[in-house]
């Protein structure tokens, strides 16, 4: 077999494992979305994902290592979903908007609500799993330092950046909560509004 045979096969056979680990992890989203947290047994992922459960340990090894993934596949998702030219343009009042609306699409996504579900459910396991959810939101928190790069041009301090940036998370985190509980979200965006306000009004103090 030539060089460029085995290059060509070699990338075929990763392009096929990124493919099959991606349809685990979509699996475990699924599954946690229609039926919570403790739906998502080693059988349900490797029906849902339809492969075996042998399969699934040869991508992840077991399921904790899932689990860690789709917690990782929500902080990228999240990041990446910040990384648009229209966040690094235009005024602030409109650079805020954009931010808060990217923000709010990520924390109501299907994926951050997985993520929430495993913290949740995994918070006082005997596993190593709760100290490594702390490591993936520290490396959001590392991201949220940079994002001054968003507002650059204004006289913002880093401070009163990381307060703002915090003020969103923590509003719009408690915000997806109750659109659990009450999917029809009244008010929701007069409410968005409100958060973009006092996002501008805490820049501006």
């Amino acid at each position: 077999m030539t060089a460029k045979r085995t290059q060509d096969k070699n990338g075929h056979q990763a392009l096929k494992a990124k493919a099959t680990r991606e349809k685990i992890l979509n699996a475990v989203v699924m599954l946690i979305n229609e039926s919570g947290y403790s739906s998502a047994s080693s059988t349900a992922i490797a029906k849902k994902a339809g492969i075996t459960w042998g399969a699934v340990q040869h991508h992840f090894g077991n399921k904790e290592e899932i689990l860690i993934a789709v917690m990782e596949m929500s902080r990228d998702f999240y990041i990446q979903s910040l990384d648009k030219t229209e966040m690094r343009k235009g005024t602030l009042e409109e650079r805020v908007s954009h931010f808060v609306d990217s923000v709010w699409e990520h924390y109501k996504s299907d994926l951050y609500f997985a993520f929430s579900e495993i913290v949740m459910a995994t918070r006082g396991d005997n596993s190593d799993l709760p100290l490594r959810q702390i490591r993936v939101n520290n490396g959001l928190d590392e991201h949220l330092k940079g994002m001054v790069e968003i507002f650059n041009g204004y006289k913002i301090s880093q401070s009163r950046l990381n307060e703002a940036l915090r003020f969103t998370h923590r509003f719009l985190g408690g915000f997806a909560i109750d659109r659990i509980l009450e999917p029809s979200m009244p008010f929701e965006d007069i409410h968005i509004e409100r958060i973009k306000q006092q996002l501008l009004a805490i820049i501006h103090h």
